[in-house]
């Protein structure tokens, strides 16, 4: 079980099954320190509940089923969890990688430093992201750690995989932690042996790693059964894993919010 869970989807992800205080209230019995609810910015939702129920020519901005701005505003400015939640909540968001636009990614910049966390991920649903090649996967990836995040989320995906090394060496020297997604791995969408190598090079580098669940329902909260039975196999460095703690959570959480806002301000000022 995780200690701290980074990554996970409430009913406003439109495909997530339970809300915020339901999840806190999982995350509590299974005796976890800190969760993120980082549900999807707005768009992908969209594009999978449209190519699913074939909404005709109907223009799919009309068709918004996913959380929007409002929603996020809220979550940052007025929601509290219950008095008697133990877990301590970080508010965040998953935002998508894009391949069709000039903007690396559809992180919402104006309020972008006040998340606890942004994780930016490939999400291979065109128009939001079309895949090309490896090298023009890896290139969006490395350009989103310009923007505003903190996490590239589920990187090693058997539709989209990256170039590792390139990734882990931008991720270093960037400061970004690259996400190994437990649900990916238990889901068959990521391979093994790739995400033992990505560990490998990320010890060998000092890449820092997040490990998540990516939990869509109550039941996968703190998931990490299929890391754990490859990081049992092999001597990776606790300190390079964020979320090893409560407090080496924190840590990292302040010390990027502090650059993200220095992004925003470089972003905002440059617009």
């Amino acid at each position: 079980m995780l200690t701290v869970d980074l990554h996970t989807h409430s009913i406003a992800s439109v495909h997530g099954f339970n809300t915020i205080e339901e999840l806190l209230r999982q995350a509590d019995r299974n005796g976890i320190s800190g969760m993120a609810i980082t549900d999807h910015s707005p768009g992908i939702d969209n594009t999978i509940w449209l190519s699913q129920n074939r909404t005709g020519d109907v223009p799919w901005e009309e068709n918004i089923k996913g959380p929007d701005i409002p929603y996020f505003m809220n979550l940052l400015s007025r929601y509290k969890p219950p008095a008697d939640i133990q877990v301590h909540l970080f508010k965040g968001i998953e935002c998508n990688i894009l391949s069709h636009d000039d903007r690396p990614t559809d992180v919402p910049v104006f309020i972008a430093d006040r998340f606890d966390i942004v994780i930016a991920s490939v999400h291979p649903i065109p128009p939001i992201f079309t895949v090309e090649n490896s090298l023009q996967v890896t290139d969006r990836m490395i350009r989103a750690m310009d923007h505003p995040i903190d996490i590239i989320g589920h990187p090693l995906h058997k539709g989209y995989g990256p170039m590792m090394e390139l990734l882990v060496d931008a991720a270093v020297e960037k400061g970004i932690a690259l996400e190994v997604n437990n649900s990916s791995l238990q889901l068959g969408k990521s391979d093994p042996e790739q995400v033992r190598l990505l560990l490998e090079m990320a010890a060998l580098k000092e890449c820092r790693i997040v490990l998540s669940s990516d939990a869509h329902m109550a039941n996968e909260l703190g998931a990490d059964a299929d890391i754990r039975s490859i990081l049992n196999s092999m001597d990776f460095p606790v300190e390079l894993i964020v979320n090893h703690s409560k407090e080496s959570t924190l840590d990292y959480v302040n010390r990027r919010k502090k650059i993200r806002a220095e992004i925003k301000d470089r972003l905002t000022h440059r617009s």
